[in-house]
């Protein structure tokens, strides 16, 4: 249960606007973005870094939240595996391969490259000082391109913090608006 209340019915109409956008994108409006409700700015500004990061950019929606949900179950943020399972399996990535992702991401049927950036969100999550350069010049080798390293990176932040926020609050992955 959440330690604070989520805004349902938001009493400010951009907060209403970002929720609607939200919405419109997600299907929904996710418990951590409801937390968010009670600061607008706030609100506004991590909507848009989360469209920016996970909606937008040049990754592949499944290698994102891929990404997501390998960070998620590495940091034992409930929240976060169970969004990011979903999330797969609604971009049609079987179960089985979900499951991969989250217990044995060797045998995830990646791409070479999408491998590298995979192993390079990762490591950036558990070591970040810990031979980076190492993991960028093989994913440099297998044809990434610096924007899609600096995405794969992205999405690792956005996740991590994500993490953080979800577990000290205490949110609950299915409550969504």
């Amino acid at each position: 249960m959440s330690h604070i209340p989520l805004v349902e019915r938001p009493a400010e109409d951009r907060v209403e606007a970002v929720f609607a956008d939200i919405e419109d994108e997600l299907g929904g409006v996710p418990s951590l973005f409801l937390a968010f409700g009670h600061h607008p700015d706030m609100l506004e500004t991590t909507w848009k870094g989360y469209k920016a990061v996970m909606i937008h950019g040049v990754l592949s929606p499944q290698l994102k939240e891929g990404i997501g949900l390998a960070i998620s179950a590495d940091n034992h943020c409930d929240y976060g595996i169970y969004h990011y399972s979903a999330t797969l399996q609604e971009l049609g990535v079987e179960v089985q391969e979900v499951m991969r992702i989250r217990t044995n991401p060797k045998h995830v049927h990646y791409s070479d490259k999408e491998h590298a950036l995979f192993d390079l969100a990762r490591r950036a999550n558990k070591a970040p000082s810990d031979h980076g350069e190492h993991l960028i010049a093989e994913a440099q080798k297998l044809g990434a391109r610096d924007d899609e390293i600096v995405e794969a990176l992205a999405v690792m932040e956005l996740v991590l913090g994500f993490n953080h926020f979800a577990d000290v609050l205490g949110l609950e992955p299915h409550r969504d608006r």
